[in-house]
């Protein structure tokens, strides 16, 4: 029972990231629903991983002028 309800979870995360990836393309490069083939799913699931982590914190913060300047 846990396991199915790990996959409805990871099935459900699966499908927004797929409709994030599928509306950071521009318009007039979206293929049909019906023409996605693997290639494309993969290549839009990177899409939207990427267009979420854009999102995300960032890894590098600059350091304060201030704080060095003291040392």
């Amino acid at each position: 029972m846990d396991l199915l309800i790990l996959f409805m979870i990871a099935v459900m995360f699966s499908t927004i990231v797929f409709f994030i990836g599928r509306y950071a393309c521009p318009k007039h490069d979206r293929v049909p629903l019906m023409e996605v083939d693997h290639v494309l799913l993969w290549t839009t699931l990177r899409r939207g991983w990427h267009a979420l982590g854009a999102f995300g914190p960032l890894t590098h913060y600059p350091e304060d002028p201030s704080e060095s300047s003291r040392a």
